[in-house]
């Protein structure tokens, strides 16, 4: 038998590792995707393999002589598809030839489901998928009838298996008549009223189309992902709770690759972050950063730490820093950005179905709805919305904030709240803040009045303000520390953190005490 494996493609949905290799290259438990499909091939019977490369070809080239392989390139790889790379070997295609893409990481050998002298497709058993395929539909006798490619259970995609000499040279025919744009499969599609061809079930393999593809099925982890995106495969676990961070070298820069925890969608939007660091761009407040998929890579901030609690001790210089940086975000326009607006009531809502857990009275919990609603009525300005300790990057004299991704339009109450309960500063702390901030605000103020077209800090980002900021009291901080605390408790149940869950919910306990005692 022969293979013939389709390897061209650029992969660009595995971002940044195929900036560094192909993604047929890709290691999964330290052997890459291509030389584990090959030994099962070989294991199975199969004796000639061809392999079309085109995307950084010469990083097969030592692959091919170990592994015995004809490489065979493809020269116009950027503006084609599959169909345009078995175009090049369709005079391969004989009795007996398995054609195969690149990016299937083969868990057993599927030959044993073949069927003699027929066309078929040795399909794989999707269930219920979370992605949509090309899904079979066929008759009682496994014959193709049609094809659903929109299909999100049932069998679906796999391999194709062309046993049958006169299938073949019809087949060859519909090759040539597919446009070069195109995947190779619309051949098939094509050719469905000349050949019958069969769809044959199995599980045997997952197709890695994405780092989350391989992260979901348990192929790699995190570590794994950060390893092969480093060029010297060095890495460093950096801090995060969100999502899992590790600083690597990258284009010969040290960079910091953040990978997203599967599920993380259910709960946040990574293309808000996107559109809110392109708004950031050229204002200082946080590192630059590119984004691939489910994976983001910043800048590493040389010099930076995360800030800590005896920083906060210096609080002449920490509190006009991290104010200079609010009040930049704060001031930024989102008119025409496509920005969400978090309303605390809904996200209230949010959170309590995704957990399910009751962790208030019944009055309590009227009492928290009853702030969240008169918080939702106030101004709403571009707010970071997860200002803890990890996220304050420090230098000594300038700060940076990071990981923007529960970014969105917010009231100022729930942003100093939620930053006061977790830097975990003190009434008096708080008091001190607020004099700084509304001292800053009147300033503010006042060069809104004196020139509508220019800011404290220049730049055309910043929003050009209507309404003048009003003065926070103690009690605004300690309405929005009392909701945060409550979403992040139930954030603790999400992801099972329920250390940080009990945290939360003493410095919740805290907050409702001190509410009613202010009553």
């Amino acid at each position: 038998m022969k293979a013939i494996i389709l390897a061209a493609g650029r992969g660009t949905r595995l971002k940044p590792l195929t900036l560094l290799k192909p993604k047929p290259l890709l290691e999964i438990k330290g052997i890459s995707i291509l030389e584990n499909m090959i030994n099962i091939l070989r294991k199975s019977g199969v004796r000639e393999i061809i392999v079309v490369t085109g995307y950084k070809a010469e990083m097969f080239k030592p692959l091919a002589k170990r592994l015995k392989f004809k490489q065979i390139i493809y020269k116009d790889y950027a503006t084609k598809n599959s169909a345009a790379s078995l175009k090049l070997v369709k005079d391969e295609i004989n009795k007996g030839t398995i054609i195969l893409n690149a990016d299937l990481y083969l868990t057993k050998d599927f030959l044993s489901y073949k069927r003699a002298n027929v066309s078929q497709i040795i399909a794989q058993d999707f269930k219920s998928s979370l992605d949509s395929f090309w899904g079979y539909i066929t008759d009682s006798n496994f014959k193709i009838l049609d094809i659903d490619m929109n299909a999100t259970n049932g069998f679906g995609d796999g391999v194709a298996i062309l046993d049958n000499e006169n299938d073949i040279k019809i087949l060859k025919q519909e090759i040539d008549k597919i446009d070069d744009s195109q995947y190779w499969e619309y051949s098939i599609l094509n050719s469905l009223k000349k050949i019958d061809f069969y769809a044959f079930g199995a599980n045997f393999y997952v197709e890695i189309d994405s780092f989350k593809d391989a992260l979901r099925n348990n192929l790699l982890t995190p570590q794994d992902i950060a390893m092969q995106c480093s060029e010297n495969a060095k890495i460093q676990r950096l801090g995060g709770i969100t999502n899992i961070n590790y600083k690597i070298r990258f284009n010969k820069e040290n960079k910091v690759i953040r990978i997203s925890r599967l599920g993380l969608e259910n709960i946040i939007d990574i293309n808000v972050e996107k559109r809110v660091l392109g708004l950031l761009q050229g204002l200082d407040i946080t590192p630059k950063s590119e984004f691939f998929d489910t994976i983001k890579l910043s800048d590493f901030l040389q010099g930076y730490r995360i800030l800590c609690s005896n920083d906060l001790k210096n609080q002449k210089i920490i509190f006009p820093l991290l104010i200079k940086n609010l009040k930049k975000l704060h001031s930024i326009d989102c008119t025409n950005a496509n920005i969400p607006r978090y309303f605390l009531s809904d996200e209230i809502a949010k959170y309590e179905k995704l957990t399910n857990v009751r962790i208030l009275t019944t009055l309590e919990h009227k009492q928290l709805m009853d702030i969240a609603r008169k918080l939702d009525s106030k101004s709403f300005v571009l707010c970071h919305r997860d200002l803890q300790m990890p996220n304050i990057m420090f230098n000594g004299s300038d700060i940076k904030f990071i990981d923007f991704e529960y970014a969105g339009l917010s009231c100022v109450e729930w942003e100093i709240g939620n930053m006061c309960s977790e830097l975990q500063f003190s009434k008096g702390e708080i008091l001190e803040f607020l004099e700084m901030w509304n001292v800053e605000s009147k300033n503010f103020n006042l060069s809104l009045r004196e020139n509508s077209q220019e800011f404290s800090w220049q730049s055309n980002n910043f929003a050009k303000q209507d309404s003048i900021e009003s003065k926070l009291t103690y009690k605004d901080i300690l309405s929005g520390m009392l909701i945060s605390n409550y979403i992040w408790a139930l954030w603790g149940f999400i992801y099972d953190r329920f250390d940080l869950a009990r945290e939360y919910i003493s410095r919740l306990d805290s907050n409702i005490k001190e509410i009613n005692n202010e009553k």
